[in-house]
């Protein structure tokens, strides 16, 4: 019996030191990180550093962050931030958000709340190098901006690095119940709200992501393989697929075929808005029309988007600059 005590009580005392070994670590690759980050010309400060979780968890909370690169263009203030994970498995982190956040970035301030935001980040090894897999869900998010504001009831981003890859990715986007406001557009005719969205893509990166890459040090996209896109909005469904490759600058070159139904319900919501004239709407009604009708099916418009050059068109008609599609 004295033998099962001695030996629990040193497993004990091995186990508390383990703790308080792995905690230290957590403790110190955060403190050196925004060392880092300071002697990099940042700002990157907060008010306390906690570590909790004492048997089995090393839990660190950070109050009051205020984060922002070198030359200020993007900026990230929280009242707290959370890193969770198991003592024995350091590699695989649970980051949970607080329900009222703030970004500053070059297209202006977001005001971010929601409900329990939060992400399971998984690392190949305990130095946090390269991510393996990466699931984001959130409930009711508000996103605040002086050009809108943007609502979902649902939201969850998934990633996962395709086998034998170094830096290409599955990702995976769903959303439900999106509500989009934007002030001056329109009477509010057009729709504003998405019933769904969901994407299944593959995303080559410029080199893999890694602990740093979730903040400002995020890897461009070289390459975007759409498998499928499916959008309910308002009585327009849209599906697509397609891949753009994409320059240094974002600009991509390539194609995406899509499908959408219920084109004319619409563009009668899009007349209505403002946003174009009805006699726009009529001439838009009239060229797909004469598209869709080819197909079959006229109330199903299929085409394909082409980007070459900086420049879209759809099919040989030019509508206008392409989109860059950068991290930064």
């Amino acid at each position: 019996m004295k033998r099962l005590v001695a030996i629990t009580i040193v497993a004990a005392g091995a186990w508390s030191g383990y703790w308080f070994y792995a905690s230290g670590q957590k403790r110190a690759a955060i403190e050196n990180w925004f060392t880092e980050k300071q002697e990099e010309g940042w700002t990157a400060s907060y008010a306390d550093l906690s570590i909790a979780g004492f048997p089995n968890r090393v839990d660190a909370t950070l109050d009051d962050l205020s984060v922002k690169n070198q030359d200020g263009s993007i900026e990230w203030n929280a009242p707290f931030f959370q890193l969770l994970s198991i003592v024995y498995n350091p590699s695989h982190v649970i980051a949970i958000w607080p329900d009222t956040q703030t970004f500053a970035t070059p297209y202006g301030l977001v005001n971010l709340r929601q409900d329990d935001l939060r992400a399971s980040i998984v690392f190949d090894g305990d130095d946090a190098s390269s991510l393996n897999r990466f699931t984001l869900t959130g409930q009711n998010l508000q996103a605040r901006t002086e050009r809108g504001a943007w609502d979902a009831a649902d939201l969850l981003l998934a990633a996962e690095r395709e086998p034998g890859a170094t830096s290409d990715y599955k990702v995976a986007l769903n959303a439900k119940d999106l509500s989009v406001t934007v002030p001056g557009f329109g009477s509010g005719a057009l729709p504003d709200h998405i019933e769904s969205l969901a994407v299944d893509t593959r995303v080559a990166f410029e080199h893999t992501w890694d602990a740093n890459s979730f903040l400002f040090d995020r890897p461009k996209p070289t390459k975007l393989d759409i498998s499928s896109a499916d959008v309910t909005w308002g009585a327009m469904h849209l599906t697509a697929s397609g891949t753009l490759n994409l320059d240094a600058k974002g600009v991509p070159e390539g194609s995406i075929d899509f499908s959408l139904q219920n084109w004319e319900e619409m563009i009668g919501d899009i007349a209505n808005s403002g946003a174009i004239s009805h006699e726009q709407a009529q001439s838009m009604r009239m060229m797909i029309g004469m598209l869709a009708g080819s197909t079959g099916n006229p109330r199903e418009f299929d085409a394909t988007l082409t980007f070459s050059g900086g420049m879209m068109r759809l099919g040989a008609l030019p509508i206008g600059p392409a989109p860059r599609f950068s991290p930064h």
